[in-house]
Order: structure tokens, then C-alpha cells, then sequence
């Protein structure tokens, strides 16, 4: 019997410290998001803040970014080659703290928000800019706006961005 306990223990494998659960990273040293996916419902958020910066700002503040858009060691930089084409990523805060902050960084999904964005700015939404990343603050409302992609359009399918 403490043979079968011994040989349990021997075959068991070592958890990687920096655990993902599915499209979220959860790591006690930063801030969790969750990632901006094609959902063939769409993605829904009732915006009350955006930061939009580069991704090597967003890393010093503190985000938990993903390997595939900075990678952190030489194993990533070798299995994600192209994270050299995002450079500027966007946080989504929803106006529900339980809510994680969503991370955009694909290309067509960044173009539409900063189309929205715009608008809502238009429209009298307060924008700071520190020279390192744009704050856009609701106030005390907030932006609907919906992510939506084409699932059946393929891996590269373009996000279209609106305001519900």
C-alpha cells in the first residue's frame, strides 16, 4: 500500500505557478483580465472607463497581459513570434466592479472602439492624456457598447465595434 501511495506521488505532475482558467489570468503579483474573444453572441459591456496605452505601460501598471501580446520569456517569444504588431492595448472597465476588466488588443476591435470612443468624447465624455496612455472616464454613467466578430468567418474575422 505505501508502495501505491509512493509510486501516486512519483507520477504526479508539478502545477505551473501561473495557472490560466480559459480567456482569464488570475495572478496574485497584478491585475486579471479577461481577454477580448470572437463569442458568436458578442461580447456586451457597459464601459465607465477605457485606458488606452502600449502594452509595455500597461505591463509596468500592473496588468496581467497575455503571452501571445508580450511575452515575458524566451519560450514565449519563440511560440508567439508577431506580438510585435500589437503595441497599443486598451482596458475596459465595466461600470460593474465585479466585472473584470476586458483587454483589447486585436487590431480591428481597437479601430472600432476608437471610433466609439470618439463619439462618446463628442458627445462630452471627460478624456485625460498623461503622454503614456488615454483615460476616458464616463463620469457617473456609462457607454454600452458590443464587441462583435463572425465566428463562422474564420481565425482572422474582423470585430465590429457599436454603441447599443
Amino acid at each position: 500500500m505505501l508502495a501505491a501511495v509512493l509510486l501516486g506521488l512519483l507520477m504526479a505532475k508539478k502545477k505551473n505557478p501561473a495557472r490560466k482558467f480559459g480567456q482569464m489570468t488570475l495572478n496574485l503579483g497584478g491585475q486579471a483580465l479577461e481577454y477580448l474573444k470572437g463569442d458568436p453572441k458578442g461580447v456586451e459591456r457597459d464601459v465607465a472607463r477605457v485606458e488606452w496605452m502600449n502594452k509595455h505601460y500597461a505591463d509596468e501598471r500592473g496588468w496581467q497581459l497575455p503571452p501571445w501580446v508580450l511575452p515575458k520569456s524566451d519560450e514565449d517569444r519563440q511560440r508567439f513570434s508577431n506580438t510585435d504588431r500589437v503595441q497599443d492595448i486598451a482596458v475596459v472597465m465595466d461600470a460593474n466592479p465585479s466585472v473584470l476588466p476586458l483587454l483589447v488588443y486585436q487590431a480591428s476591435a481597437l479601430q472600432g472602439l476608437d471610433e466609439v470612443l470618439a463619439a462618446a468624447q463628442e458627445d462630452g465624455a471627460l478624456v485625460e492624456d498623461d503622454g503614456k496612455r488615454l483615460l476616458l472616464d464616463m463620469g457617473e454613467g456609462h457607454l454600452p457598447v458590443s464587441f462583435i466578430r463572425n465566428t463562422k468567418a474564420g481565425k482572422f474575422a474582423r470585430f465590429i465595434v457599436r454603441r447599443r
